[in-house]
């Protein structure tokens, strides 16, 4: 009988979230296309590039520098990739190989609603929102906000607490920060994803926040 309701219940929540669109972004020899693309909180990029081209997150000031300097966020291999983008705002992203000669493009995600959030800046607050979708087969978007430059930890636990997977490990520039986590391989389950993000500046206290994630296979 537990058993049933508890199925029951993922089915209620697997069949009440909304279904979420899915783009293509191409490119037409050396450019992307479309180079600029807007798409609601939640939906699909699907990068379907030439092998020799790839697509990496940057910041503003690296993109319009025409540069190649990652910012952490999403980073396609050559010949593209799937990217999911819950966190509302701007994302700048270049090709890896051709980023001098000006191929780049941004993506605007809104709301799911269409109406797009005003807080496109830097955050005001540390913040772990819940990854996307969840419960998600095989893989899922964890976003973050960083008000400040940290050094950031984004671990993924087991629900014993044996660490599965460290997925960041690095210092970041305050931003909304999307990554993702592919569970193929890992039994269904609750893991848990934990950020810990220390500030550079020494009279910030650390922050850290855990959430859960359900994998269903």
């Amino acid at each position: 009988m537990i058993r049933t309701a508890s199925i029951l219940v993922l089915l209620f929540v697997l069949t009440s979230m909304s279904p979420a669109a899915k783009h293509t972004v191409t490119n037409v020899s050396y450019t992307f296309s479309p180079a600029t693309l807007t798409i609601n909180a939640g939906d699909t990029v699907i990068f379907s590039l030439a092998s020799i081209h790839s697509a990496r997150e940057v910041s503003q000031a690296t993109w319009d520098a025409d540069a190649n300097t990652s910012d952490g966020g999403f980073d396609t291999p050559f010949g593209g990739g799937t990217v999911v983008l819950t966190q509302q705002g701007t994302y700048y992203y270049v090709c890896l190989n051709h980023y001098y000669m000006g191929m780049k493009g941004t993506i605007t995600v809104t709301s799911a609603t269409g109406v797009e959030d005003n807080h496109a800046g830097i955050p005001k607050e540390f913040i772990l929102r819940q990854n996307y979708p969840n419960p998600f087969n095989p893989s899922t978007a964890i976003s973050y906000d960083l008000p400040v430059t940290s050094g950031v930890v984004v671990k993924v636990f087991d629900i014993q607490g044996k660490l599965v997977e460290t997925l960041v490990e690095q210092v970041q520039s305050a931003g909304y920060k999307v990554l993702r986590w592919d569970g193929s391989g890992h039994a269904s389950g609750i893991y848990l994803c934990r950020l810990e993000a220390t500030p550079v500046s020494r009279n910030q206290q650390p922050f850290t926040q855990v959430r859960k994630m359900l994998l269903v296979r």
